[in-house]
């Protein structure tokens, strides 16, 4: 995800210096982790302010199906629960994560289905790894068990799936149960800028793809019974979908980040694979390398998915942050998907109006997002970057 490139120019130089460096992918240069104003449209008449501060990056959160406890995710590997009046460590596993690469760390949590019972989790991490070698960190897909304490046990740590990646970046790594015992998970390129393997496209492999399995009895399984490739893979031809969401009829949002000129959102079902198109597309645009933004060169396909809507990278925008349909929430942001940018710190709300996709600018949230969550009281939450949790409603 290009926003986790911004973190790894930044972690390089250490963190909160100003350092610039330019990276891999056009010599781009990105800013310092900072906050700012929240200033949202007074079409919506919300409020926001700061739920929790921290230092720790928090980028998820999931409500533990047992006591109703929202569980948030950090990248160093930590999982911290509150209970409405306290914050407690519910796990502590920054001896297994690498976080040699800023795009790394622990990227996905999932309740069991059967959790009340099992007392079993899903994580997804990129395993740990020498910082000072040249190794890179495998995706992990594993399961682990919760003792009687509530705290999760580590040596439990059961590896389910394992994906070989040829950069440290691009690793995705989301985790979305989405009923019947069926999971999604989210898996990057294989870093590298513009796909350098063409990874995407080759169904062989799941790198840049969306997995859907069925996970029962500590065991994973593939959905959909096809010899043609990979049978874990649902979706394809993704750059890095860091956030995606189950919406109405079945439909999956995916906000895939681009790399020299277009972040998109696209919206497919979870019945039948589909390609999105990278590398030879970024969002509707053919892509070139070196990122001629102003190119003409929209060649139909008819084999590719086209997204939604793409965004550029004026107005300090950089990199899309998903995401969530929201069927809860304030009133005013239900039924539509919304989204953000980690650079400008932007929120929009895409909304279906006369059969048509319709981009809502919700407002300026206050720091540079890294990812949204529900509340316990059905606020919406803000992660940021800083380390902060900013709260919406």
């Amino acid at each position: 995800m290009r926003f986790f490139s911004i973190l790894m120019t930044l972690f390089l130089c250490t963190a909160f210096t100003g350092c610039i460096f330019n990276d891999s992918e056009g010599g781009f240069e990105w800013p310092e982790p900072t906050d700012f104003n929240c200033d949202l449209s007074p079409e919506y008449n919300l409020e926001c302010g700061i739920f929790f501060e921290g230092s720790e990056t928090p980028h998820h959160s999931v409500i533990n199906p047992e006591n109703g406890n929202l569980w948030i995710v950090y990248l160093n590997g930590n999982v911290k629960s509150w209970d409405g009046s306290s914050m407690n460590e519910v796990a502590n596993l920054t001896s297994f994560v690498s976080t040699c690469h800023i795009e790394q760390g622990l990227l996905g949590l999932a309740f069991d289905e059967n959790y009340n019972n099992s007392r079993t989790v899903l994580l997804s991490f990129t395993e740990s790894e020498d910082c000072d070698g040249t190794t890179t960190s495998d995706l992990i897909l594993a399961s682990v068990l919760i003792g009687d304490d509530g705290i999760m046990d580590s040596s439990t740590i059961t590896v389910l799936r394992e994906i070989q990646q040829p950069y440290r970046n691009h690793n995705g790594g989301h985790l979305l149960n989405v009923g019947d015992n069926q999971y999604l998970w989210g898996i990057g390129d294989g870093g590298g800028a513009n796909d350098p393997q063409n990874n995407s496209q080759n169904i062989t492999n799941s790198l840049g793809s969306i997995n859907l399995f069925t996970y029962q009895n500590n065991t994973i399984s593939p959905v959909f019974e096809d010899s043609n490739g990979d049978p874990f893979i649902l979706h394809y031809g993704l750059r890095n979908p860091w956030r995606f969401s189950l919406g109405e009829n079945d439909l999956l949002w995916i906000a895939d980040v681009g790399q020299n000129c277009w972040e998109e959102i696209n919206l497919v079902p979870i019945s039948e694979r589909m390609n999105l198109g990278w590398s030879i597309k970024e969002g509707s645009q053919d892509f070139e390398k070196g990122g001629n933004c102003e190119n003409n060169n929209n060649s139909d396909d008819d084999n590719l998915i086209y997204p939604v809507l793409s965004y550029g990278h004026g107005n300090g925008n950089c990199s899309i942050t998903g995401g969530f349909w929201m069927d809860w929430g304030p009133e005013k942001l239900q039924n539509g998907y919304l989204y953000g940018d980690f650079c400008s710190g932007s929120i929009w709300l895409l909304k279906e109006i006369n059969g048509e996709w319709v981009n809502h600018f919700v407002g300026t949230s206050g720091g540079m997002i890294v990812g949204f969550g529900q509340g316990l009281a059905d606020e919406l939450l803000v992660f940021y970057w800083t380390g902060n949790i900013g709260i919406i409603r």
